[in-house]
Order: C-alpha cells, then structure tokens, then sequence
C-alpha cells in the first residue's frame, strides 16, 4: 500500500507537470483578444483572493488603471508572479501606479531573493533554483518564463531586483503606448 500510494503520488506529479508543459508550449493565451483593462481591479481580485485563503498578501495603488492588454494572459502573469512571492517569500506587497513612460507594477517579498547572476537564468522554461524535484518546493520552472512573455508580447518586461531590508522585487514595466490604446 504505501509503494501503491508513493507511485499514485509520483503519476499525479508527473502529470501535473506535463499539463504544465503543454499549457506552456500551446501558449493558450497567445491568441487572445486585447480589450481595456482595469489593471487596480485585477492585482486587487488576485490579491483579496489570496488574501481569502490565508496567504499575507497587499495591494497598493490607484483606484483604476486602464490598459489594453489580453486580461486572461495578463492575469496569469502577475498569478504566477505573486504566487511566486508567497511561495518562497511568504508574502507579497503588490504596488502598482502609471506616469507618462507606463505602467510598473512591482511585486515584493521577504524571502532569501536571488542571486544577481541567475536572474536572467531564472526566466528560463523549466530552470529551477531549488533543486529538489518536488512540485511542492519549485514547482515546473515555468511560471517566470510564462509571465515574461506576456508581459513581453504587450512590449514590456519583467525585471529582478533586491529589496530594501531583504527579499526580492519583482518590476514590471509596461509601456504607455498600450496605456494610450486604452483611452480609446
């Protein structure tokens, strides 16, 4: 019974990471029609999600924040970037605001950051820093990957910093031409 439920474990592990692997490669959201979209309202439903179900996490920013962008994509791109802070942070401060470059939407964390030199690395498909081949530690080494490119297909980037008092900062720039778009 317990080499039964060791191998049940493994085949759901396996599966798991290939839907991961196939979501991936398909890029479902690719396609996806660009509309406006209320930014604030987004990172604000992410947050009281996770908020709901007991993880220590923030929002601060403006009331509203048009932009044109595909809301499915985008939303998959900051999930995986807050469920990225909460995993090995334990917390997530989500900050957001606009100006006449774009939009930046900054996700910080407590936990033990990454060192400088694998910060791009990081964003490579399937690269984990934690070693262990538990999906409970490190998951498939996709979610940084999936979010840089939607956030590069709607022309902007994601960027890796220190925090101030420890921790990592995850920086999300967004361009003002799909801003203006928005108006509309």
């Amino acid at each position: 019974p317990q080499q039964r439920d060791k191998a049940v474990a493994d085949i759901d592990e396996m599966r798991a990471m290939l839907d991961a692997s196939l979501s991936f490669a398909r890029d479902d959201t690719a396609e996806e029609k660009r509309t406006s979209v209320d930014l604030s309202s987004l990172l604000q439903s992410l947050c009281d999600d996770l908020a709901d179900a007991g993880s220590k996490v923030a929002y601060d920013g403006p009331a509203r924040l048009a932009y044109w962008s595909q809301p499915v994509a985008m939303r998959r791109a900051f999930a995986n970037l807050i469920g990225n802070a909460l995993k090995y942070g334990g917390e997530a401060e989500v900050t957001a605001h606009d100006d006449a470059g774009g939009v930046t939407v900054e996700i910080a964390d407590r936990g033990p950051g990454i060192p400088a030199e694998m910060r791009e690395q990081v964003f490579a498909p399937f690269f984990r820093l934690e070693g262990s081949r538990s999906r409970e530690t490190g998951g498939t080494g996709l979610g940084l990957s999936v979010a840089r490119g939607i956030v590069r297909r709607h022309g902007g980037d994601i960027t890796l910093h220190d925090r101030d008092g420890g921790g990592l900062l995850a920086r999300v720039t967004l361009p003002a031409v799909a801003a203006s778009q928005a108006a509309e």
